[in-house]
């Protein structure tokens, strides 16, 4: 949890602190604090003097939780041998992301996931709950193991094979969710992704009410499991291959994409977020705003997590009563600073970066 959501954890229990109470229970200076309140109150999240809190909005994601285990090859892999390279470990998982990416974003974001009783289940709701999301929710259940994936890479960065052992997400039932419901059902946005049952999926939309939902679609045979359920949803994020396996449309001109977003309307889709690669992103709301977005220029460095950190942008610029095609810009920058860091999460992703992002972009 960053300082910031820490000052407002204490203020929400005593709205009346001294500054220099709150330093010495998080040891900073009173100075240090007294900055971080300004940047709060700048965000808009304190209103006045007194520590009026604004409304608290909460994101509920419900959705995958990995390890991730990549080995990068220091030269050409040599099979049936040892190799010399690198391996990293990093917490991942599409629900994972999205929920740490919402909360580096200043909002209140839940994790509703399952890990195992193991060293990496630790690992991952420790180094979560550090980056600001709550993951007081997450199931970990004893005799499993942890949702994994395993990569290897070659010397040029391609992934030559890679492994995923994510058994453990079919434990998420509606069963052992149902103890979760009154919380899922008092959020303010959920966010949903396919590595989920489509016995949870089907669940989840029955009970959810009026609830936005919000789907990252995660692959196009995953994406299959929510064809029935597009009324459901407020906005869905594909890609094109995504989008073509759920409507049947191939998407070959600019007019493809617009029957596309048709056929997605006319299921009760209400809002289509499509990528498209290096033709950006193409945005279409249910009898509303349509358009298209240019893809913001960018270094690439890892093109791992940029959708995850789109969707986060996106829930939290709905939460904000933004526009949607300065949503999709916002999510865009938000996808930009996933792709520039070697982090699947990157760590300086904040909802001020992001629009110190967009202002270079101008």
């Amino acid at each position: 949890m960053n300082r910031e959501q820490q000052i407002l954890e204490l203020l929400r229990k005593d709205p009346l602190m001294p500054q220099q109470q709150i330093a010495d229970n998080l040891g900073l200076s009173r100075s240090s604090v007294a900055g971080y309140i300004m940047n709060l109150m700048h965000k808009g999240q304190i209103r006045g003097k007194g520590y009026i809190l604004s409304p608290q909005q909460r994101v509920v994601t419900i959705g995958g939780t990995n390890m991730d285990i990549a080995g990068y090859s220091l030269g050409n892999i040599v099979f049936g041998d040892s190799n010399l390279g690198k391996i990293k470990c990093t917490p991942g998982g599409v629900g994972r992301n999205i929920a740490q990416n919402i909360a580096m974003l200043g909002k209140e974001s839940h994790l509703i996931s399952v890990v195992g009783d193991d060293l990496y289940g630790e690992t991952v709701l420790e180094r979560t709950k550090q980056a600001g999301a709550y993951v007081d929710r997450c199931y970990q259940l004893h005799n499993e193991t942890t949702s994994t994936y395993l990569s290897l890479l070659d010397d040029n960065g391609e992934m030559v094979v890679a492994i995923n052992d994510m058994d453990i997400l079919k434990n998420l039932t509606p069963a052992l969710l149902s103890s979760r419901l009154t919380f899922i059902q008092h959020a303010d946005a959920i966010v949903l992704d396919c590595n989920l049952t489509e016995k949870t999926l089907a669940w989840i939309f029955s009970n959810s009410a009026d609830i936005p939902i919000f789907v990252d679609s995660v692959s196009t045979f995953k994406a299959m499991k929510i064809k029935n359920w597009l009324s459901h949803i407020h906005t869905l994020k594909p890609n094109r291959l995504e989008a073509e396996a759920l409507s049947g449309i191939e998407i070959k001109t600019n007019d493809d994409v617009l029957n596309v977003a048709t056929w997605f309307h006319q299921q009760g889709l209400k809002r289509l977020v499509l990528s498209l690669g290096s033709r950006g992103v193409y945005f279409s709301e249910k009898d509303g705003m349509a358009g298209w977005a240019e893809p913001l220029k960018v270094n690439i460095v890892n093109v791992t997590g940029a959708g995850d950190a789109m969707m986060a942008g996106l829930v939290c610029c709905w939460l904000e009563n933004i526009t949607f095609a300065d949503s999709v810009r916002y999510a865009q920058a938000c996808a930009a600073m996933a792709l520039s860091s070697e982090f699947t999460n990157n760590p300086n992703l904040s909802d001020d970066s992001v629009k110190k992002l967009l202002e270079v972009q101008l």
